[in-house]
């Protein structure tokens, strides 16, 4: 059996240099007339094939095939139609050999209808209708022409394949990670479903003050008594403002902690995400007779975080240890501390509670794992805790002794600040 042709020309004439297969051609740009290749055509599809790229769109990764293709047929009119599997219509392209600059269609049976010679090869890529075009302006094509339009429809049809699956790929991780969105937000309303139960009571503190001080001034003022003891009222008034102030900002935080998740990572505070937490959670210690002891310094190094996701770890965290604590009260201990060789912040939230037990202890970060009675529980808090911190670059581990208690042991990195723009405590 003899071997085909490895050249598809004669030799360039005198002061014109040898094109090789592997040099660049820029897309649109055609070559005057087929020039030797240095190269079998075989090794120059095969080496377009491995370089073809994987995780590109289909647009992309055909575009790039056709420019590579016109290294072996510059003399030739290529063009390709490949069906999209998103539903916006094929993907038509086509290039052109220098000196011709007329002859191009849309339509995907004859994309070169003012060629003499134009020839279609199906695409084996899975879908129905995609198409590798090869054309003549003047003669009927070569058999090594069509030779390496057949090998070449197979190199196509597989890159396309690649891209296609790796459009499915982005599509499901995108869906995934929307989905994970929604189960974060949802475990957050079911949170605050349990927090809300505690506002009425929350907010019932400061709007009796309100009201029984704005009460007494107003009768004062009806009865236009004169104001000798000007000082105990301004006092009263004070106390109208840092109440009112109070359930403002109560129910702003209650507020952001409730809207969808829109943070973008910065410097955080830790110590003011525990505090936001423990108001949150202040109902659930207040009717369980739990004391909250803190065991940090207010002038701790920053995390580098988003806020909002911080706020709904101990916000969970806070909110077990409180179901977990016995009907006669109990104490919940928060520890901080730094370490500068690893460049990170631990923090210990430690309750005195019922404790859980050990067959229980590697499932507790698994999606729908509770120990909690019906009602009480979704059993997503632990594991979205742990999601939260995986995508903080911080970690998250769990011991227990049942009848003492539950210890969380909580890192996360340290933000890059000089330590002057840390504020004072």
């Amino acid at each position: 059996m003899t071997s085909d042709p490895e050249e598809l020309s004669p030799t360039p004439p005198p002061g014109q240099s040898e094109v090789r297969a592997s040099e660049p051609v820029q897309s649109g740009r055609r070559r005057s007339s087929e020039t030797p290749l240095a190269d079998s055509w075989r090794d120059v599809l095969l080496r377009l094939s491995l370089s073809l790229p994987i995780d590109v769109e289909l647009e992309q990764v055909t575009r790039e095939f056709v420019d590579g293709l016109q290294t072996i047929l510059p003399s030739a009119a290529i063009g390709a139609c490949v069906v999209s599997n998103n539903g916006a219509g094929p993907v038509v392209l086509s290039r052109l050999p220098i000196g011709i600059a007329v002859g191009i269609g849309r339509d995907p049976t004859r994309l070169f209808p003012g060629f003499h010679d134009e020839r279609i090869f199906e695409l084996e890529d899975g879908a129905v209708g995609s198409t590798l075009h090869l054309a003549s302006a003047q003669q009927a094509l070569s058999p090594l022409q069509m030779q390496i339009g057949t090998h070449a429809a197979l190199v196509l049809a597989a890159a396309v394949r690649r891209a296609r699956l790796y459009t499915r790929a982005e599509e499901s991780a995108r869906s995934i990670r929307k989905l994970q969105a929604q189960v974060i937000q949802n475990e957050k309303l079911a949170s605050l479903g349990q927090i809300v139960a505690g506002v009425a009571h929350e907010l019932n503190n400061p709007l009796t003050s309100i009201i029984a001080y704005s009460d007494y001034l107003k009768r004062k003022a009806n009865a236009r008594a004169p104001y000798d003891d000007l000082e105990d009222d301004l006092e009263r008034l004070r106390r109208i403002g840092e109440a009112a102030a109070r359930i403002l900002n109560f129910s702003r935080d209650l507020v952001a902690y409730a809207r969808p998740s829109a943070d973008v990572p910065g410097t955080v505070q830790v110590q003011d995400i525990v505090e936001k937490a423990l108001i949150f959670c202040e109902h659930e210690f207040n009717g369980a007779k739990i004391q909250v002891l803190r065991e940090f310094d207010a002038r701790l190094p920053p995390v580098r975080g988003m806020a909002g996701q911080l706020t709904q770890v101990f916000v969970n965290l806070f909110t077990n240890a409180a179901h977990a604590m016995n009907p006669d009260g109990g104490t919940l201990r928060v520890r901080m501390h730094t370490n500068q060789k690893q460049h990170t912040l631990t923090i210990e939230v430690a309750d005195s509670g019922t404790g859980i037990e050990e067959q229980d202890m590697p499932q507790i970060f698994e999606p729908f794992f509770t120990t909690k009675t019906e009602g009480r529980g979704t059993g997503l808090g632990l594991s979205i805790v742990r999601g939260i911190m995986d995508a903080h670059g911080g970690t998250i581990d769990a011991s227990s002794v049942v009848g003492e208690g539950t210890v969380f042991m909580l890192t996360l990195p340290l933000a890059a600040i000089v330590p002057s723009l840390i504020p004072p405590a």
